[in-house]
């Protein structure tokens, strides 16, 4: 099953979509989109970006996949990844802002 989270940035919301058959250091395993009525109204909170880093490490963990071997570099590869994936939601909430603050000028 898809797990959806409705993640708050500092340039708005972001709706974050992984998908069950994407492993864990997938460089897709997110899919980012603006959310909607259509697609997240059903989900009851937000979660704060900051908030959202620790819940990164747990899903990348949880989604498996090929994993290298050894423990600390098994954990330095997960916590690159949910690191690298929070800077790509802010970047696109971000960039998403600016292109709505553009058609507004």
């Amino acid at each position: 099953m898809e797990r959806r989270f409705l993640v708050t940035t500092d340039h708005g919301q972001v709706l974050v979509r992984i998908p069950e058959d994407r492993a864990g250091l997938d460089p897709d395993l997110l899919i980012l989109e603006a959310p909607t009525a259509d697609n997240a109204g059903d989900l009851e909170a937000t979660v704060p970006l900051r908030a959202f880093g620790a819940k990164m490490v747990e899903l990348v963990e949880a989604q498996g996949g090929d994993m290298p071997g050894g423990e600390r570099m098994r954990r330095m590869m997960v916590q690159e990844k949910a690191a690298s994936d929070l800077n790509r939601i802010e970047r696109w909430a971000r960039t998403r802002a600016e292109a709505a603050a553009g058609d507004d000028a």
